[in-house]
C-alpha cells in the first residue's frame, strides 16, 4: 500500500470511529449550599458579613453577592437555565452534594430534610425523563429512610440498599458498558471518624474494590463520582486537621483512594467531584506516566471560605458507547452585574479554550506543563480566569511561587507528594526563572511553617 493510499485509509478509519460514536450529554451541578432563610434577616446566617452591616442584604435587589450562600431564587434560576438547554440526548444529571448551607448545621433534621426535599422536587420536575444521581456532601443529612423515599425515583432497589448502609451506590448504564459509582466521601473525611465510626468507611473501601473488580471482569468502564475527591486544594495545608474537618479526605483515606484509582486506571474513564468551589483538575501517575484524571466542577453558591467564585454549571458531552468524555461547556452567572439580572452565559468550551484534541490523562498532563510555564502565561491566565469562574484577582497577582503551588496541586494527589513539591520548588522553576529561585524557596519555608500550626 503506497503512502497516499495508507493516509486515506487511516483518515477513513478516523471518521468511521467518529461516526460510530453515540453522543450523549450529562449535567454536573454541585455545592448549592441552599439557605432557606436567605430573605429572613433574623435567620440570615448564610452570609459572611460584619454585624450591624446589612448593606449586602439588598445588593442588586436580589440578595445575591459573594458574601451569601444560595437563595431559592438563585437555585431556581440555575435549574431553569438547565431546563432551557435540555438536549434530547441528555442522559442523566450528577448532583455532587453540599446541598445545604453550613448555616443550617444546628437546625433540626426535619428542617434540613424539608430543604433537601424542595431541591429534590425542583430537579424531579425539571428532569422528569432523566435520572439524577445524588452524592452526599459534608453539609448534608446522613442516609435515612426519608432521604431514600425522596431519591427512590432515581435509584433502583439494589442501589438504595447500599445507600441506606453508607450513602454510596452504583448504577449500570442501561444500554452501554458504562457504570457510575457514587461514593460517600463524608465517610473518609476527618469529621466522619468521630460521628459515623470507622467501620462504615472500611465497608465502603471493600465495596469499591469489589465493584471495580467486577467491572473489570465484565469489561465495563466506570465513572467515579463523589462530593470530595483525592488531592489537596492549593489554599489548604495538605493533610492538616483543618482541611480534613472541612470535608477533605483524611491523609490515609486520600492515599488509599489514589492507590485504588491507579490500580484500576484501565477501568476508570472519568472522575467527577465538587467540594472545592473551583474549576480545576487533578492528575494521578504510575511510574511517572499519567494514568488517570479528575475534573472538579465549580459551585452554585457564590460564597466560599477563601475561594469565592461566580456560580457555575457544567454540561458534559460524551460517547455513550464507552463513556469517553469528549468535551464540556462551562456556564456561569456574574452575580455582581450592575443590572442585577440572573443572566447565565457560556464561560468557555474545554477543548477550544485549552486547545485540546481530546480529553485524557496525557493531554491534561501536557496542559498542566503549559500552565506551569511562567514565561508564557497564555494557558496560566486561562486557567486562573476559569479557576474562580471569572471572579479572581489571581490572574494579576499570581507570581512564580503561586504558579508553582497551583502546579503541585494539579499533579500531586498524594498529600506528602504535594508538600514535597512545594518544599522543593527551586528544582522545578530555577531553570525557568533563576532570579526568583530564592523567593520561591522562602515561600516554601513559610508554607511549611504555617502548616505546622494546625
Amino acid at each position: 500500500m503506497n503512502p497516499i493510499t495508507f493516509a486515506i485509509y487511516i483518515t477513513s478509519l478516523f471518521w468511521l470511529n467518529l461516526s460510530d460514536a453515540k453522543i450523549g450529554y450529562f449535567w454536573h451541578i454541585t455545592d448549592l449550599h441552599y439557605d432557606p432563610f436567605h430573605n429572613s434577616p433574623e435567620f440570615h446566617r448564610g452570609c459572611k458579613h460584619n454585624r450591624g452591616n446589612n448593606d449586602h442584604n439588598h445588593r442588586n435587589g436580589r440578595h445575591r453577592d459573594h458574601t451569601c450562600d444560595s437563595s431559592w431564587l438563585l437555585i431556581q434560576s440555575a435549574v431553569a437555565f438547565m431546563a432551557g438547554r435540555h438536549p434530547e440526548t441528555l442522559e442523566f444529571v450528577l448532583w455532587t452534594g453540599d446541598i445545604l448551607s453550613s448555616s443550617m448545621e444546628h437546625l433540626s433534621d426535619e428542617t434540613k430534610l424539608e430543604a433537601v426535599r424542595n431541591v429534590t422536587d425542583l430537579l424531579g420536575r425539571t428532569f422528569s425523563s432523566q435520572f439524577v444521581f445524588p452524592a452526599l456532601g459534608h453539609n448534608d443529612p446522613p442516609p435515612s429512610k426519608k432521604l431514600i423515599e425522596m431519591w427512590m425515583q432515581w435509584l433502583p432497589s439494589d442501589a438504595l440498599q447500599t445507600f441506606e448502609i453508607g450513602g454510596y451506590y452504583t448504577i449500570e448504564h442501561s444500554y452501554s458498558k458504562l457504570r457510575i459509582v457514587v461514593l460517600n466521601s463524608v465517610l473518609w473525611a476527618g469529621g466522619a471518624v468521630k460521628t459515623e465510626g470507622p467501620h462504615k468507611g472500611r465497608a465502603q473501601w471493600e465495596w469499591l474494590e469489589q465493584v471495580l473488580s467486577k467491572a473489570r471482569r465484565k469489561k465495563e468502564l466506570v465513572y467515579l463520582v463523589a462530593h470530595a475527591g483525592p488531592g489537596v486544594e492549593e489554599r489548604h495545608n495538605a493533610g492538616s486537621s483543618s482541611a480534613a474537618g472541612g470535608g477533605e479526605l483524611t491523609p490515609t483515606a486520600n492515599s488509599n483512594l489514589v492507590r485504588i484509582i491507579k490500580a484500576f486506571s484501565d477501568v476508570i474513564v472519568g472522575q467527577f467531584y465538587g467540594h472545592r468551589h473551583t474549576d480545576t483538575f487533578r492528575l494521578m501517575y504510575s511510574d511517572g506516566q499519567p494514568v488517570s484524571w479528575a475534573l472538579l466542577a465549580p459551585s452554585i453558591t457564590p460564597r466560599g471560605a477563601g475561594s469565592i467564585s461566580n456560580p457555575g454549571l457544567r454540561l458534559y458531552k460524551f460517547d455513550t458507547n464507552n463513556g469517553k468524555v469528549l468535551d464540556y461547556t462551562q456556564f456561569y452567572l456574574d452575580v455582581t452585574n450592575k443590572k442585577g439580572e440572573l443572566h447565565w452565559a457560556v464561560e468557555y468550551n474545554l477543548t477550544q479554550y485549552y486547545n485540546l484534541r481530546e480529553i485524557n490523562a496525557a493531554s491534561l498532563d501536557a496542559l498542566s506543563k503549559k500552565i506551569r510555564n511562567y514565561n508564557d502565561r497564555t494557558f496560566l491566565n486561562k486557567y486562573l480566569t476559569a479557576l474562580h469562574v471569572r471572579h479572581s484577582t489571581d490572574v494579576l497577582d499570581c507570581d512564580a511561587t503561586c504558579v508553582h503551588v497551583h502546579y503541585c496541586a494539579i499533579v500531586h494527589a498524594e498529600f506528602h507528594e504535594f508538600r514535597a513539591c512545594v518544599r522543593n520548588p527551586a528544582s522545578a522553576l530555577a531553570s525557568r526563572a533563576p532570579n526568583l529561585s530564592s523567593a520561591i524557596l522562602l515561600y516554601a519555608i513559610l508554607f511549611l511553617i504555617s502548616s505546622k500550626r494546625y
